[in-house]
């Protein structure tokens, strides 16, 4: 599952929000899966921190002075010999 871009059309609070919703589901859903530790609460695991993940990102889009900037990292397509 593809998190959205949260820096699109929400505002820090409304993706603060959301990240806290999902924070609560994890604590629930970690507690569940300790219990029973089905396949299916782990896949639901790996939404919620997918969630999480594009909230972290939206935040940094959006207040990088409150949660740091992203970190950039940049390639080259240039392979082998390069003359001087």
């Amino acid at each position: 599952m593809a998190a959205p871009d949260y820096s699109i059309g929400f505002t820090r609070e409304e993706v603060e929000e959301i990240l806290a919703a999902q924070k609560a589901e994890l604590k629930r859903t970690l507690a569940a899966w300790q219990e029973s530790g089905s396949t299916i609460t782990k896949r639901r695991i790996d939404e919620i921190h997918a969630i999480i993940e594009a909230c972290q990102i939206a935040l940094k889009k959006l207040a990088p002075e409150v949660y740091g900037k992203r970190a950039r990292v940049d390639t080259s397509a240039v392979f082998g010999f390069l003359p001087k």
